[in-house]
């Protein structure tokens, strides 16, 4: 598979009879085959995760579904897609299918707003955790930290049973690494690859280009997973998987 970076928590995931596009909000987003259908994935409503321009690509691309967070206002969405757009909340699953290709997507709740996917297509399996992550802030007082923490890892702990069924981690996951969380930038990423893991993870949501990235790859907690970490947080890079 082909995954492209476009901007901040916003992929771009090319299968060979699918394509797959997650929370857009700015950016160049790569051309595509008009022949594959087009599935458009929103965690939820914040604006660095959501812009109403995604439904421009209904309009351009033969094949679009939308498969939207119901935190997202209905009355966001142009009228002559309506017969295209499907709203998930936390703890669902939907089964899809374009053009006799299935597409099954699951969904978490996030521990922040909206929710998480975990899809399969093509064979392949993809996480995009949205905001779903371990947020460790300072500021905090002790039990709002706790709380976070347990919430994170009851989250975690649904996926990897999820993916123990038929033993098979995600192909690519798509997780925050932010560099506003400080010293705590890591806890969430080393969580998920030790509970879930993943064949290759793609770092978002950092805040500060790539440097915290590089940051992570050096961390003594990725040393089981540095040579999978891809990505430098420069816009429209691309990666055979």
């Amino acid at each position: 598979m082909k995954v492209t970076y476009i901007h901040h928590s916003s992929f771009m995931v090319e299968l060979e009879h699918v394509i797959l596009l997650f929370d857009y909000y700015q950016g160049k987003i790569p051309k595509t085959e008009k022949r594959k259908p087009l599935f458009v994935f929103v965690s939820h409503r914040h604006e660095d995760h959501f812009s109403p321009e995604i439904f421009s690509l209904g309009k351009t691309h033969p094949d679009t579904t939308y498969i939207l967070s119901d935190d997202i206002w209905e009355n966001m969405v142009p009228e002559e897609l309506y017969g295209k757009v499907y709203f998930m909340g936390s703890d669902e699953e939907e089964d899809f299918t374009e053009d006799g290709f299935p597409v099954r997507v699951r969904t978490y709740r996030s521990t922040d707003e909206g929710v998480a996917f975990l899809v399969d297509a093509d064979g392949k399996r993809i996480y995009h955790a949205g905001d779903l992550n371990y947020w460790y802030w300072k500021e905090e007082d002790r039990s709002w930290n706790s709380s976070q923490k347990k919430d994170y890892h009851a989250r975690l702990d649904e996926i990897s049973a999820a993916v123990k069924q038929d033993s098979h981690i995600p192909d690519a996951a798509f997780v925050p690494v932010d560099s506003r969380l400080g010293e705590s930038f890591y806890l969430g990423i080393d969580d998920f690859m030790k509970k879930v893991g993943s064949k290759a993870v793609f770092p978002m949501h950092t805040f500060d280009g790539g440097e915290v990235i590089e940051k992570l790859r050096k961390h003594k907690c990725a040393a089981g997973y540095s040579g999978i970490i891809y990505g430098t947080g420069k816009d429209n890079e691309s990666f055979e998987v």
